[in-house]
């Protein structure tokens, strides 16, 4: 077990990509216009409704990922 929850972080390719902890993922879906809550982010993480991992005991996305399946989700509503 890695007791250092920032290493997938460091070796990321783009680490301003990543969110750690679901206050932080539910800043980012806020920002893209959803109205959410961090238990918000919680569920969606266990439903797998979006591309929510967990690294250790912190939740972890990245911000490319989820605008990529909201996006995709809206256009699906749209079409």
């Amino acid at each position: 077990m890695n007791d250092n929850p920032e290493k997938p972080l460091e070796h990321a390719e783009h680490p301003e990509d990543f969110l750690k902890g679901a206050a932080a993922i539910a800043e980012h879906l806020r920002n893209e216009g959803l109205s959410v809550t961090d238990a918000d982010v919680y569920y969606l993480a266990r439903s797998k409704k979006l591309p929510i991992g967990k690294w250790g005991k912190n939740l972890i996305a990245s911000k490319r990922r989820l605008s990529r399946d909201l996006r995709r989700a809206a256009q699906a509503l749209t079409t």
